[in-house]
């Protein structure tokens, strides 16, 4: 943004000064010599270069005001987003989490399940970061759990601690969710015998590299001992 402006800047002012210079040169001759020799001209122009540079120089400082301010800000930006989670094997909970760096203030929100149409209200005064709640849902046993709550929508606002306004607008596909689960739990269940085994002849690998080592130490205090007598 600043080397842009800079740009513009620079732009503005070969526009401004450097074309007249160019095509009408006597132009500017004559006002500078009318500026050295009128000390009042003189005056008069060095007052509108001073008045130009604090100018520049005023808006640089805000810049870097508003630059300060806005990483300050991002150091304390609330994220809340809502989530399915597990409750043991079978049964599922919505949840909705903190994830920024700083507290949400003046939670409201509603949720809302269809195609069951049941709806709830969500109202807390703040909530800190990685803070989380479990909201039930109409039925959370993944086998019925999708009659009730195939789609989870959650609607709403909150604040930072600065007093800017953010929206929670999260739509859950509940039906995929359990999809990608089980989708999960086959490719453990298939992988873990394997890594199972794998790990068994790695840690036999293991045991048969420190009886080797222990032998050879065996072999040579042995040695070191018959050598001594």
């Amino acid at each position: 943004m600043k080397l842009l402006m800079a740009t513009v800047i620079v732009v503005a002012v070969i526009i401004v000064f450097g074309l007249p210079l160019y095509y009408y040169p006597q132009v500017y001759y004559e006002l500078f010599s009318i500026i050295v020799k009128d000390p009042l001209w003189a005056s008069v122009f060095v007052t509108i270069v001073l008045v130009a540079i604090n100018a520049y120089y005023a808006w640089q400082v805000r810049q870097t005001i508003y630059e300060m301010e806005k990483a300050r800000k991002a150091e304390f930006l609330p994220h809340i987003r809502a989530e399915l989670d597990w409750v043991g094997p079978i049964f599922l909970v919505l949840q909705l989490t903190n994830f920024g760096r700083g507290p949400a203030v003046n939670i409201k929100a509603q949720i809302n399940f269809l195609p069951s149409r049941e709806q709830r209200l969500w109202n807390q005064t703040i909530m800190s970061p990685a803070e989380s709640i479990r909201i039930f849902l109409p039925e959370g046993q993944i086998d019925k759990v999708c009659e009730s709550s195939a789609k989870i929508l959650v609607k709403g606002t909150y604040e930072d601690i600065f007093g800017q306004t953010f929206e929670i607008n999260d739509t859950i596909d509940t039906r995929e969710f359990i999809d990608q689960a089980k989708q999960l739990k086959q490719l453990l269940e298939r992988d873990i015998p394997r890594l199972v085994e794998t790990i068994k002849d790695e840690l036999a690998n293991i045991s048969k590299t420190l009886d080797r080592i222990e032998y050879n130490q065996r072999y040579a205090t042995k040695r070191t001992v018959e050598e001594k007598q």
